[in-house]
């Protein structure tokens, strides 16, 4: 050591530390488009962002349909894996006739997302460029005048052709790289945050893939969000709940929202309750916290339903509250309430009857316990003395003491443990328990009728 006949100053940080609550307004998607990134994690926040995936609709590419509806909600973040590969996806069609437009000269392909397109027409090539201008995702050819025997050589992105197993994905043998479900993993290593609410709209009809879906969410500590399949009557979907049901809502788990019927959309389209549900999660997240339930919120866009629903907030036996009885949430339409999301638990209910089963509850619980656990980083490895066990709970204290989400906590060392092993190894247990903000799912009211206030009249006579 360097003599020094003086002063100086050694400056060390010490006492507690903030914790920011983690963001928790994130969907992940997985799905099929006719354009953009193919297996590889996005993140789309604006409608800008959607568009490069496409904007066809109703033409069986899921992520623009998806998009279509989460755009009307218009907050948080969006993980987007298209899964739909244009050179193993795709199907040729050859001299298809063509009806041209005689005014405006234009004409159109009956197959959407066009990859290739060869145009004949008066016995000849045509060229791109000088005789026809062609949109490849619409379809939409315009032509230069008016040609004879005019007939399409093109090829054409076709999402029929993506299976269950390019939906799931997995790890490509050939480069490591993840694809499918595998690649929501990646999105805290790549943007700082995992996904909380995970849609694969359709391909969550069958049972096999909202399994795996399930599976992904319990790993991210996220929620997924299963549409019940087309054209599930409301006793099959009830059904459905049971040891005899046949489709994808026998989970029951934390982990797994289950929704039934489809909406019908203003574009008078069939629309998944998941997808509208994820949006409203996220704007509600986003305009008033996590610990707000979506459920009695209006839903954007949403003209009908799939199958009508009888919905009354007085009656036990309406359609809606047989539903939600189960741990399906579902659409209210009563009379002039407009088209709401109805339900608050998750698939657990009602196997579990604890708090966790309201979805608010968990994510509260997701949300408080991450945060703590990234914040406490910075505490690895320090010595363990008074001040570092001071510096932990005032922390954990702090952060707890002033959240929105809970009604009450504690914290401090974990006393179950012996204290004096657990440091020998390097061990700092610690414990907090909390009570969450629980919807209003019921309210009842008291109503008694008596005789007591005749005596008012005698009073005032």
């Amino acid at each position: 050591m360097a003599f020094h006949h003086g002063t100086k100053t050694i400056r060390e940080t010490g006492g507690s530390v903030a914790v920011e609550t983690v963001d928790g307004a994130i969907i992940g998607i997985v799905g099929t488009a006719p354009q953009g990134p193919v297996n590889e994690l996005t993140v789309c926040q604006t409608t800008k962002d959607f568009s490069q995936f496409g904007t066809i609709l109703n033409q069986g590419f899921t992520l623009p349909d998806a998009f279509d509806v989460l755009a009307r909600y218009a907050a948080g973040k969006v993980y987007v894996v298209n899964v739909l590969d244009p050179t193993k996806h795709q199907t040729a069609v050859n001299s298809e006739t063509l009806t041209q437009d005689n005014s405006t000269l234009i004409a159109n392909t009956q197959k959407q997302g066009l990859l290739t397109l060869t145009l004949s027409g008066d016995g000849q090539t045509l060229s791109e460029g000088t005789d026809y201008a062609v949109t490849l995702q619409t379809g939409e050819i315009k032509l230069t005048k008016l040609y004879e025997n005019l007939t399409a050589d093109y090829t054409y992105a076709d999402p029929s052709k993506v299976t269950e197993n390019d939906i799931k994905g997995g790890i490509n043998a050939a480069t490591g790289k993840r694809q499918g479900f595998e690649l929501l993993r990646d999105g805290f290593n790549l943007y700082g945050a995992d996904a909380k609410i995970l849609i694969c709209p359709e391909y969550d009809a069958t049972a096999s893939c909202a399994a795996s879906l399930a599976s992904l969410a319990e790993q991210l500590k996220a929620v997924a969000y299963v549409q019940l399949p087309k054209g599930t009557s409301l006793s099959k979907a009830i059904s459905g709940r049971g040891p005899l049901g046949d489709i994808n809502a026998s989970a029951s788990s934390e982990r797994v929202r289950h929704f039934f019927p489809y909406a019908v959309g203003s574009s008078n389209t069939l629309e998944s309750l998941a997808v509208h549900a994820a949006g409203l999660r996220m704007k509600t997240d986003t305009d008033n916290g996590y610990w707000f339930s979506t459920s009695n919120r209006e839903l954007s866009g949403v003209i009908g339903m799939e199958i009508p629903l009888t919905a009354r907030i007085d009656d036990e036996q309406s359609e809606t509250n047989l539903l939600n009885a189960v741990g399906i949430s579902t659409i209210f339409n009563s009379f002039g309430t407009g088209f709401r999301l109805w339900g608050n638990r998750s698939s657990n209910y009602p196997t579990v009857t604890h708090i966790i089963n309201f979805e608010t509850a968990l994510r509260t619980g997701d949300l408080i316990d991450e945060s703590i656990r990234r914040t406490e980083l910075q505490f690895i490895d320090r010595p363990i003395d008074d001040a570092l066990i001071d510096s932990l709970v005032e922390t954990v204290d702090t952060y707890m003491r002033a959240l929105p989400s809970i009604v009450g906590y504690s914290v401090g060392l974990d006393y179950d443990y012996d204290l004096v092993d657990a440091f020998s190894q390097g061990k700092v247990p610690l414990t907090y328990d909390y009570t969450p903000k629980i919807p209003a799912e019921l309210i009842t009211n008291r109503s008694v009728m008596t005789r007591k206030y005749l005596a008012n009249l005698i009073s005032s006579s």
